[in-house]
C-alpha cells in the first residue's frame, strides 16, 4: 500500500475526498432504495413513481467512473483522457440499454439514467482537477 500512495502524483484535498465519499454513500442510498422501501426519498418518487426502477444504471455508472476518475487523477492523467473516459462509458451505456438484451430489458429511461450518472461524475471530476488536489509530497 505505501508504494501505491507513493506512485500517486496527487493526493485529494480533504473536501474533494469527502464529495467523493459522498458521492459514493448517495449513490449507494439510491441503489438500495431499490430493494428497502424504508430508506427511499419520498420527493423522488412524487416526482416520477417509476424513480427506483432506472435507478442502478445511474448508480453504478456514477460509482464506478468517479472511481474510475478519481484514481486516474491522482495517478495524473489529464482532463481530456477523463473526458474521453466518460464518453466510452456513455457510448458503452447507451449500447447495453438500447441493443443488448442479456442480462439487461433493453429502456431508454435506463440508458438516459446512466448518461446523467457520467455527466455527474464529470463535473464531480472536473472541479477535483481544477481545484481538490494537491502534490504528493511523500
Amino acid at each position: 500500500m505505501e508504494n501505491f500512495i507513493k506512485s500517486l502524483k496527487y493526493v485529494p484535498k480533504i473536501w474533494s475526498a469527502l464529495c467523493y465519499l459522498a458521492i459514493l454513500g448517495f449513490s449507494l442510498l439510491l441503489f438500495f432504495g431499490r430493494n428497502f422501501k424504508g430508506i427511499r426519498i419520498g420527493a423522488l418518487v412524487n416526482m416520477m413513481p417509476g424513480f427506483y426502477y432506472h435507478i442502478s444504471n445511474f448508480s453504478l455508472t456514477l460509482m464506478i467512473f468517479a472511481t474510475v476518475g478519481y484514481v486516474g487523477l491522482m495517478v495524473g492523467l489529464k482532463l481530456k483522457h477523463i473526458i474521453f473516459i466518460g464518453i466510452v462509458f456513455g457510448i458503452v451505456n447507451l449500447i447495453f440499454e438500447l441493443f443488448i438484451s442479456i442480462l439487461n430489458t433493453p429502456d431508454k429511461t435506463d440508458a438516459f439514467f446512466g448518461m446523467i450518472g457520467v455527466f455527474l461524475g464529470l463535473i464531480f471530476l472536473s472541479a477535483m482537477k481544477k481545484k481538490g488536489l494537491k502534490k504528493n509530497v511523500i
